[in-house]
């Protein structure tokens, strides 16, 4: 079994290391769950250590950015607790508990997608045709068909549906990254994507990440927000729609050159078709 390096954790003064657990899931990096204990205190803690890795920059993945959005809205707590920002990684506090799964409502779901629009802006944005562009960078030759050429140029030279004036967006809000907590909240997990955004796009890409139905998604959402009229955000929504599959797209290309796995790679070529079937 791999090891975790405990040098990485050398600018801490006075920790101990007590255990390194590898965590499944976490499709854009590998994580762990550390248990310390702090020399001074004798005060035992579990850590997740969120690493800066060749994975976070194909990726285009900030911890610096992310440590500042878990600090900003920690009087929330929506999300883990930042714990240190290290050369090497981000290490953020544990959420015990159990995956929220199906069990959590679409109302829940759509309650904490307003709530996360209402927390303080991040003071940077995401760009999505600058991410499109990052990902291309990281995509091997021999993936890039004149088919998906096609569709990297149509969408890169196209005008972004931007409707709405940007909110704290986290902009992968999957049941995958919610945890139901030993004390009863449902904590928000992964916010490497976070960002200052177009709401209407974050929304979008959490109708596509859990399957939900977009009338009914929208409206929900609208009446957590108190928006009368939910037809703008529908229409934006739409409108969003091949762009969450555009991003989802190409952000399957890089995984699987990054992790050589065959199944991103049948995602990546599912979503090319859907596009091409769209621009036809």
């Amino acid at each position: 079994m791999e090891s975790f390096d405990q040098s990485l954790l050398s600018a801490l003064q006075d920790v101990e290391l007590i255990s390194a657990k590898p965590l499944s899931g976490g499709l854009s990096n590998r994580c762990w769950l550390l248990k310390i204990c702090t020399g001074t205190s004798g005060q035992y803690s579990s850590l997740v250590w969120r690493p800066i890795a060749k994975s976070s920059r194909a990726f285009d993945v900030s911890r610096h950015h992310e440590y500042r959005v878990l600090e900003q809205i920690a009087p929330s707590k929506i999300a883990p607790k930042p714990a240190y920002l290290l050369e090497h990684g981000l290490l953020v506090e544990w959420i015990e508990g159990e995956e929220a799964g199906n069990e959590l409502s679409d109302t829940v779901l759509l309650k904490l997608q307003a709530e996360i629009h209402t927390l303080p802006v991040p003071h940077w944005r995401l760009d999505v045709q600058q991410k499109a562009a990052h990902y291309w960078q990281f995509i091997p030759q021999h993936f890039k068909t004149p088919e998906l050429i096609l569709i990297f140029h149509y969408f890169q030279n196209k005008q972004l549906p931007i409707k709405f004036a940007d909110t704290c967006c986290h902009h992968d809000l999957g049941r995958y990254n919610i945890i139901r907590a030993a004390d009863g909240r449902n904590v928000v997990i992964d916010w490497e994507y976070a960002a200052a955004g177009d709401p209407s796009l974050d929304l979008a890409l959490t109708i596509n990440a859990n399957g939900l139905e977009p009338n009914g998604a929208v409206e929900k959402y609208c009446q957590h927000r108190g928006i009368s009229n939910k037809q703008p955000w529908l229409d934006a929504v739409a409108d969003w729609q091949p762009w969450c599959e555009y991003l989802a797209m190409l952000w399957f290309f890089v995984g699987a050159e990054t992790w050589q796995d065959q199944a991103y790679l049948e995602s990546a070529n599912q979503l090319l078709q859907k596009l091409i079937l769209l621009l036809r």
